[in-house]
């Protein structure tokens, strides 16, 4: 077993073995009666089945937990969203072996309405809500503790996909969810995978950083961050606490009451 997990260089993908992966899972629940009803929906199953084609490696008990995989490059969790639940399960796995992260992220969304009596396509539109590695942030920001462990790797996975909502099903495993046309519940389905961004050492966040506050020598604070970045300050001010954290930034005084920020050396 290596030292890291799943340790891809920034932008290395494989679309074919995710093409496999989607027409795995098609084939092996091509009956779904009520999209939403099952443990495991369509986009954990996907990425666990990208990541992990064989069985016998999912659903592995470690510590008094489960993990999504286990194998020769160690532990493979996929978390959607609720990274503050994975705190005490890191705790364990790390112990244990090397750990990757997987955190998807839909950078391009189409939701397809669908009556579930007749299965008929009643509507589909491109949803306006768009993501991209900012969307990781504040789910990073839970277990910030932890990212500078030598033996965690963060795996964001950019993707397109269609949110396929069927109206009318009758549940009481999960949440409906209700827009004017009334209750539904919800599948996320994986379409085309965009690209992979491996986050395994403190240098690696960086990337948080836009090109020209990263390269630049002028200090900056929350404000100009989230101007460049495009996010809100909040989110900006998560980042500059997580990179100050790893020492990826030093603090360079204040304008005003707002405090300044520059980037630290290579080293890290």
């Amino acid at each position: 077993m290596t030292d890291k997990a799943v340790t891809y260089s920034v932008g290395e993908k494989d679309e074919e073995r995710f093409r496999e992966a989607c027409r795995r899972q098609t084939v092996t629940e091509p009956n779904r009666d009520s999209i939403g009803t099952l443990g495991e929906k369509t986009l954990h199953a996907v990425l666990k089945s990208y990541y992990e084609p064989d069985a016998d490696c999912h659903e592995v008990p470690i510590g008094g937990y489960v993990a999504d995989i286990v194998g020769e490059r160690g532990i493979i969790e996929i978390q959607t969203r609720g990274f503050i639940r994975l705190r005490p399960k890191l705790e364990v796995f790390l112990e244990a072996a090397p750990v990757t992260v997987v955190y998807p992220v839909i950078c391009r969304k189409t939701i397809v309405n669908t009556d579930v009596g007749t299965g008929e396509v009643t509507s589909v539109r491109r949803s306006p809500k768009k993501g991209n590695i900012y969307a990781a942030v504040r789910e990073l920001y839970t277990i910030r503790d932890f990212l500078s462990h030598p033996r965690l790797t963060i795996r964001v996975v950019l993707l397109t996909g269609e949110e396929v909502r069927r109206f009318g099903v009758r549940t009481r495993r999960r949440k409906k969810q209700r827009t004017r046309k009334g209750e539904y519940v919800s599948d996320l389905v994986p379409v085309e995978l965009l690209d992979e961004i491996t986050l395994a050492e403190p240098k690696d966040y960086d990337l948080f950083l836009p090109t020209r506050l990263r390269d630049g020598e002028m200090p900056f604070g929350t404000a100009e961050l989230a101007a460049a970045a495009a996010v809100d300050t909040d989110c900006a001010r998560m980042i500059l606490n997580l990179l100050t954290g790893m020492g990826r930034l030093g603090t360079a005084g204040k304008r005003g009451n707002a405090r300044l920020y520059r980037r630290q050396g290579e080293e890290g």
